[in-house]
């Protein structure tokens, strides 16, 4: 995630977060091509907001940011036209909810925020890359929705299950993807990772390992030759999907389950491993572009302080950082590079490694499908070949 700047005098640095310019006061905010963070002028006679290079550009809060600050989305009161006497209210992201927490409750709203700031990330990241993007309104057929509630109780950390809600799984159906508010809650989350056994477990995961499964059907589904292809890196899909499960939390994941996969869940089943594949290289591609803008180096090698040669991540900084001009194979070098100094800085504050996981050849060989899969470039692949032993 890249850093912004106001355009005001000192020129501060504005977060993909940041709804306010903390020298000049002004608000600042994302607008409908989500790929940047920028002020915003207030006419305090109309209530409106305007850019400065473009003053005839009308803007309005986006409901969501005006009643809680869970975003900084701003509307382009220009863009839409009233449907049934009503405006839109909702920005980008945040037209991609069907269903938010019960705000009558208030110890949901924080942790709705924190949903809010997960998925905002999510698809920042999936708006910089060639692939589809639309909500239910743009696209009834194959748009993305999102549920964001529960069946517990906030107040006990989700422990006891609230009467008359249908039990809450979180997962993703046709494009709907579901996360239950209790993954937002620290305490629920912690304890889900120590039951289930898990070395890394956030809620930006959760959305990318959800989106991933959305993307299977966008992008592989419904290609007879690309779905071919893909069981050739991660298995026959169609495998009994139940069985794979019930196996898996009997037996467990295999004893080399390293060697192949990128973590004990993707074992679990080819869909598993395919959207535990797309989430670790939506992490990898969003912490590299974080590490290029404050220019810190990949290498690992020598005394920064007396190397002159030592330079920033080779890898482009402009729009195209997200093109396939970029070689996969460099930016997984990068990456192991730039992951030991991620863990490095971890240990020295305490802290569990930031990327627990090993890439292995064959995980980078599935890194290198999705890669290729999200520039549609699947025909440019290297032939995969596959053992067979004799019987």
């Amino acid at each position: 995630m890249k850093t912004f700047q106001c355009h005001c005098k000192n020129q501060p640095t504005l977060f993909f977060e940041s709804n306010h310019c903390i020298a000049c006061d002004r608000t600042v905010g994302t607008d409908d091509e989500f790929n940047q963070v920028e002020p915003y002028n207030l006419d305090e006679e109309s209530g409106q907001f305007f850019k400065a290079a473009q003053p005839e550009i009308r803007y309005q809060k986006c409901d969501n940011n005006a009643q809680f600050k869970a975003c900084n989305g701003m509307v382009n009161l220009n863009t839409f036209v009233p449907v049934a006497d009503k405006d839109e209210v909702l920005c980008f992201a945040c037209r991609f909810n069907e269903t938010i927490p019960d705000l009558t409750i208030a110890d949901h709203i924080p942790l709705w925020k924190k949903m809010e700031k997960a998925k905002r990330r999510a698809l920042y990241t999936l708006n910089a890359l060639p692939v589809p993007l639309l909500n239910m309104s743009q696209d009834p057929e194959n748009g993305l929705s999102f549920d964001f509630i529960t069946d517990r109780n906030v107040n006990d950390h989700f422990v006891s299950k609230l009467t008359h809600h249908e039990i809450v799984f979180t997962g993703h159906d046709c494009g709907h993807i579901t996360i239950n508010l209790a993954e937002a809650d620290d305490v629920a989350r912690s304890n889900t990772k120590m039951a289930m056994g898990e070395h890394y477990r956030t809620l930006l995961g959760h959305f990318r390992h959800e989106l991933g499964h959305y993307y299977f059907d966008q992008l592989i589904a419904n290609s007879p030759k690309k779905h071919a292809l893909c069981k050739q890196y991660f298995g026959d899909d169609e495998l009994d999907y139940q069985k794979a499960m019930d196996q898996h939390y009997e037996k467990g994941a295999p004893e080399n389950w390293h060697e192949t996969f990128i973590s004990e869940y993707a074992t679990m089943h080819p869909y598993e491993d395919w959207a535990e594949t797309w989430a670790h290289y939506m992490h990898i591609i969003d912490t590299l572009e974080t590490a290029q803008n404050f220019s810190i180096t990949g290498s690992t090698s020598g005394n920064a302080v007396d190397n002159e040669e030592v330079g920033e991540l080779q890898l482009p900084q402009d729009q195209y950082y997200f093109s396939v001009q970029t070689p996969i194979a460099d930016i997984l070098d990068a990456w192991m590079d730039f992951s030991v100094i991620l863990n490095s800085l971890n240990r020295s504050m305490g802290l569990d490694d930031a990327y627990p996981f090993v890439l292995t050849q064959s995980v980078r060989t599935k890194l290198s499908f999705i890669h290729h899969a999200i520039h549609n470039r699947l025909n440019q692949l290297p032939v995969l070949v596959v053992e067979t032993k004799n019987k």
